[in-house]
């Protein structure tokens, strides 16, 4: 890998396209009031005080408690005037009890996060459980949406750094990379696959999985989700290059199950897959990284097919096994179908 790219790229063009964010939005007011345990140490009180300082609650009270008072979030206002008044306990641990939350003292980080997810979705956020990233279905979501957006141009044999530059300044996500990653984005490689039509999210995956590099979206301390990049080596998950079809094969692409006279003699593997995927109109990726570790190469690899009625997928399979690939059927965050080509050997 070559990274003679890099030294030009320059520290101005990497700022514009690894922070593209969500325009701001004024967060609702915060006010915390805190109601202490009995047995909370001496002095904790004024500790806690200090402590939260630098956490940007709107305000912030300290009294003792009242039997009915109770760890609970009031809104107030409506969604363009959103406010929050919040009872927190200060625990005889001396730890912050909150709604959805417990914290030591110090964490201001931690309570930044939450505050932040308060501000986004209110009490009902709070009490999300964290589900794959460490995010919680709704943050899922909104990911997923915010990369279902379709790449409206030609990939096939461009850049890979370029591509990624061009699908990153149209999100609204913003992402993360340090130097080793930045380095190996900027090299020389280009995109092996035609992924105009499919979805960001889809997209990025197959172009940084041949690079040895993988995303993730991340909760930021104030809330924020950006994508993170990093070696595969490094990350314990990632985002998929497409996912499982929730519909049948027969709903989730028909044209496969289209039937067909063929005959193909002693013709390359990648040829053969081209002409099926322009007249089915169905993106066909390869997982670059398998091929290229087997040793698999569809364009030297010659196929034949004798002459018969079959379908589409039938036809497929029968050839990639000849070379000793597979086809799985994904989608991607839109739901578009595409064939993803493997080797049959782990």
């Amino acid at each position: 890998m070559t990274h003679s790219g890099f030294r030009a790229w320059g520290g101005a063009v990497l700022a514009l396209w690894l922070s593209a964010t969500v325009p701001a939005q004024t967060p609702g007011r915060v006010e915390l009031e805190l109601i202490t345990e009995p047995g909370l140490p001496v002095n904790a009180a004024q500790r806690w005080l200090a402590a939260l300082k630098d956490a940007p609650f709107s305000s912030i009270r300290i009294r003792s408690a009242n039997p009915s008072d109770k760890v609970e979030v009031r809104q107030r206002g409506g969604a363009a005037s959103r406010s929050y008044h919040v009872v927190g306990l200060l625990t005889e641990r001396n730890t912050l009890l909150l709604p959805g939350g417990e914290f030591r003292m110090g964490d201001t980080s931690g309570l930044r996060s939450w505050l932040a997810k308060l501000q986004a979705g209110g009490e009902p956020r709070l009490q999300e459980t964290p589900g794959p990233f460490g995010l919680t279905p709704t943050q899922l979501v909104a990911v997923h949406e915010a990369l279902s957006a379709p790449i409206a141009f030609s990939t096939r044999g461009q850049p890979s750094f370029e591509v990624l530059k061009r699908i990153a300044g149209g999100l609204s996500l913003a992402f993360l990379a340090d130097a080793e990653t930045r380095r190996a984005m900027a090299g020389a490689e280009a995109v092996a696959d035609e992924l105009q039509g499919l979805s960001a999210g889809t997209a990025l995956a197959a172009i940084l999985r041949p690079l040895g590099l993988v995303m993730a979206p991340k909760e930021q301390p104030d809330g924020a989700i950006k994508l993170e990049i990093t070696d595969v080596r490094r990350a314990a998950t990632s985002w998929p290059v497409g996912w499982p079809p929730q519909k049948p094969p027969r709903q989730t692409a028909p044209q496969l199950l289209t039937f067909l006279n063929v005959e193909i003699e002693h013709t390359p593997l990648a040829d053969t897959l081209d002409a099926f995927r322009t007249r089915l109109d169905l993106p066909l990726l390869f997982d670059h990284n398998s091929l290229a570790r087997h040793r698999i190469d569809p364009a030297e690899i010659k196929v034949s097919l004798p002459a018969g009625r079959t379908y589409y997928q039938g036809a497929i399979d029968r050839l990639l096994n000849q070379a000793q690939l597979k086809s799985d059927l994904r989608v991607d965050e839109a739901d578009k179908p595409f064939l993803w080509i493997s080797t049959l050997k782990k």
